[in-house]
């Protein structure tokens, strides 16, 4: 005769309770499971928000590819919010405000999100003008936007307001920006501030900043807010909403 012990029904049930839970959760919510995990799983791709329908049609160009294909760019996860800080530290007296409505205007026009993690003392480091260093991990260091000299930037130098661009990682078989940064010329900024059209012209340069971090270039085009050279525009133009809308449209991990 074999003996068997007892089994405990009750420690049974719990765990098919919880594991009842747990699926359900990743179904309801499936961008909180690892890439890898939702791929072996059969649950693939999900989208936090839909994607910002294409309205408009114009010039844009992007900073990276995938695998050289133009029209597919390097960005950021949609289905997972980019970390950001702020040093205010050199700022016009509403700089922290001013960020924030370039990143509100970002998001609604790429469909992505910000999570915006307070003021920070850390100062910028970039290693070219669209690649900022970063002095730790990529993956759990927030973006960085603040305000500096040339002196403390080399990129600023000469006739530029700003800087902006992301660190890329490669991510099996893509490539995906986790993070980046934006420095603002602290003494262009002091020298606008002040009046109404001083604050438009802020706000533009930010905001062309944040295309670079999102993934935009440059293009040629006296239309485009992501023009080399300032222009006059203070919004984006028809075809930087092309660029961001497609930005935000990328698959997610």
């Amino acid at each position: 005769m074999v003996y068997r012990e007892p089994r405990d029904a009750t420690g049974m049930l719990a765990l098919a309770i919880a594991l009842v839970a747990i699926i359900g959760l990743a179904i309801a919510m499936p961008s909180l499971l690892p890439a890898s995990t939702r791929r072996l799983v059969g649950l693939g791709p999900h989208r936090v928000a839909p994607a910002v329908p294409v309205t408009t049609t114009g010039p844009y160009a992007f900073l990276g590819h995938q695998n050289g294909d133009q029209d597919v760019p390097v960005g950021y996860d949609p289905c997972s919010r980019i970390a950001l800080r702020i040093n205010p530290q050199g700022a016009p007296p509403d700089g922290v405000a001013l960020v924030r409505t370039a990143m509100a205007e970002v998001e609604r026009v790429t469909g992505l999100r910000f999570d915006y993690q307070g003021i920070t003392h850390q100062r910028p480091h970039w290693s070219s003008a669209y690649v900022p260093t970063v002095l730790g991990r990529p993956q759990s260091t927030p973006a960085l936007v603040s305000w500096a000299t040339a002196g403390e930037v080399d990129q600023l130098a000469g006739n530029v307001a700003g800087i902006g661009g992301s660190v890329a990682v490669a991510d099996g078989d893509r490539v995906r920006y986790v993070t980046g940064g934006i420095t603002l010329d602290r003494d262009y900024f002091t020298s606008i501030d002040g009046t109404e059209q001083g604050r438009r012209e802020e706000l533009a340069i930010t905001l062309h900043e944040f295309g670079h971090l999102v993934g935009l270039a440059h293009v040629h085009d006296d239309a485009e807010l992501m023009n080399a050279d300032n222009v006059g525009l203070l919004h984006y133009g028809p075809g930087d909403l092309e660029g961001l809308a497609k930005i935000g449209a990328i698959s997610c991990d």
